[in-house]
């Protein structure tokens, strides 16, 4: 009996090792929204995102979105833009930091209507895509990404990403 006992235990534990679940890992393809605010030369700028992105194992990925900017104006009128936003990127994970930055030379991002704020904010933008962000990894799952950012001024932001 001992040893029938000793043999379940042996193939119960075989089994549960061979069913051990891989480590995730940020390859894949994920959807997001996101939404951020910010002041910039008397403006108001609300910005609502919609977009994928892809992580690839050589350390790129591609960042893909729909960008709404309403620019609330000093006199209090306001302007809506919708950008197509396209960045190819390349990222790291060290621990918990994820690195990430634009490539400068194949980022675009194209305005529904031209004018000179529009062109004033794809400037201000493609003037930083290669910078590198220090984000603290908050979560990595087999369906979720979330990164966040905290700012010089102290507030924070995150970025929930769900694998597709």
């Amino acid at each position: 009996m001992m040893k029938k006992v000793m043999m379940v235990l042996a193939v119960a534990l075989v089994a549960a090792c061979g069913t051990r679940q891989a480590e995730p890992t940020v390859e894949g393809h994920y959807t997001y929204e996101h939404a951020f605010e910010y002041d910039l030369q008397g403006n108001h700028f609300d910005v609502h995102e919609t977009g994928t992105m892809d992580f690839y194992a050589d350390g790129t990925a591609l960042d893909s979105a729909c960008q709404v900017y309403t620019v609330t104006r000093p006199e209090g009128d306001t302007v809506t833009y919708a950008f197509n936003y396209v960045s190819p990127s390349r990222w790291h994970l060290d621990g918990d930091t994820f690195y990430f930055a634009g490539i400068k030379e194949s980022f675009r991002m194209e305005p529904d209507k031209a004018d000179e704020l529009s062109q004033e904010i794809v400037n201000v933008v493609g003037g930083s895509i290669d910078y590198e962000y220090k984000f603290h990894l908050d979560t990595l799952t087999t369906d979720r990404l979330e990164w966040s950012f905290t700012y010089r001024d102290g507030h924070s932001d995150t970025w929930r990403f769900f694998r597709q």
